[in-house]
């Protein structure tokens, strides 16, 4: 299960010009908006999480706690770490929520037991049409078509060009260099392609998630489809310029062929986890041989709606601090309220290094 777990952050209007020059700014009407924030990803084939949270001004949100460097597993799918303490500082555990499945099926989502949003046994489809009500809050999407991505080729690099990167250092000299093809579809489509290094670090037998990795999710290249021109400073190590959130309006019609390099993550010993049985705490000391890494990729289809969000989000990144830039407004499409309710499938593959 995906967890999501997002801010509001408001924007507050700027002008710069040769003359002076008034703005008229409509504040939100603090009696009338909702103060709950919905955020929810319908996931082809997962079951449908939903979270809610109080919704906060600029400066007043609590920190977003969220480890990028390593992630846990019970599954081939790779979850990532996410400390739970800000949804428990932020969430609302008492809300009651429904979800319509293609005008017909209603279903009552309760709070999960680790109280990370509200679950339901139904899982998304291809073409469902759902609709969430919570809280006078309202919001709908519909599931796009499965995409498709074929591996065609791959190698590995003993010289990473990319050592260097935005502040960010790669301390491997190894890339797996991928070539993939996207297929043409006919009709307009919205992609977020996910490239990400893993390896296997140790097995953890008295936890929940049987396995422990060391992510990299960051990857580079040079062909046309990644490159958004808005973009114009790099963020978090990923480059200037590049966005892994795309259409296909340059493959429309006819199939699209690019290289991916991803970065090898490190190989590192964990030398202790402490996890609680039902009577004791256990000091586990479990080490796991250094097994072959590998490359995940997986395309996903999204949402109209989810696309606009993340290109947001792409853009307010990189202009959060610039105050000669143009406001950037996160992109929302819940009704009464704030957020973001989406929807994606996906095509994934795994690709090994051979050790």
């Amino acid at each position: 299960m995906k967890r999501f777990a997002y801010a509001l952050i408001s924007c507050t209007l700027l002008a710069f010009s040769a003359c002076e020059k008034e703005v008229e700014f409509n504040a939100p009407d603090t009696e009338t908006t909702s103060k709950v924030t919905l955020n929810a990803i319908a996931v082809e084939g997962e079951p449908l999480t939903v979270f809610l949270s109080k919704a906060y001004s600029v400066g007043k949100a609590p920190l977003l706690d969220i480890g990028y460097n390593f992630a846990f597993t019970n599954k081939d799918a790779i979850q990532d770490y996410q400390s739970d303490a800000y949804y428990k500082r932020t969430g609302i555990f008492d809300a009651t929520v429904q979800a319509v499945v293609n005008g017909q099926q209603t279903y009552n989502l309760t709070l999960a037991e680790d109280s990370m949003g509200y679950v339901c046994s139904y899982r998304p489809q291809v073409g469902d049409h759902i609709e969430i009500q919570a809280e006078g809050l309202h919001v709908k999407t519909i599931v796009p078509p499965s995409p498709k991505i074929e591996v065609l080729d791959h190698k590995v690099l003993a010289e990473n060009p990319y050592r260097l990167m935005d502040g960010m250092k790669y301390e491997t000299d190894t890339i797996m260099r991928i070539t993939c093809r996207i297929p043409s579809t006919g009709t307009k489509q919205y992609y977020r392609l996910r490239v990400r290094g893993e390896r296997k670090l140790m097995y953890l037998r008295d936890l929940p998630y049987h396995a422990f990795y060391a992510i990299q999710d960051i990857y580079f290249s040079d062909d046309d489809i990644f490159e958004d021109k808005r973009l114009s400073s790099g963020f978090g190590g990923w480059p200037a310029y590049f966005s892994n959130v795309f259409d296909n309006s340059l493959i429309n019609g006819t199939e699209c062929t690019f290289t991916i390099d991803s970065p090898k993550p490190n190989h590192f010993t964990i030398y202790g986890f402490n996890t609680k049985g039902k009577d004791q705490i256990i000091h586990q000391q479990i080490y796991e041989p250094d097994v072959p890494a590998r490359v995940m990729v997986e395309l996903q289809a999204l949402s109209p709606e989810l696309y606009r969000y993340l290109k947001s989000v792409e853009l307010f990144r990189i202009t959060e601090n610039d105050a000669f830039s143009e406001p950037v407004q996160i992109y929302s499409n819940v009704q009464n309220g704030w957020g973001i309710f989406g929807a994606l499938s996906y095509d994934r593959h795994f690709v090994e290094y051979e050790e």
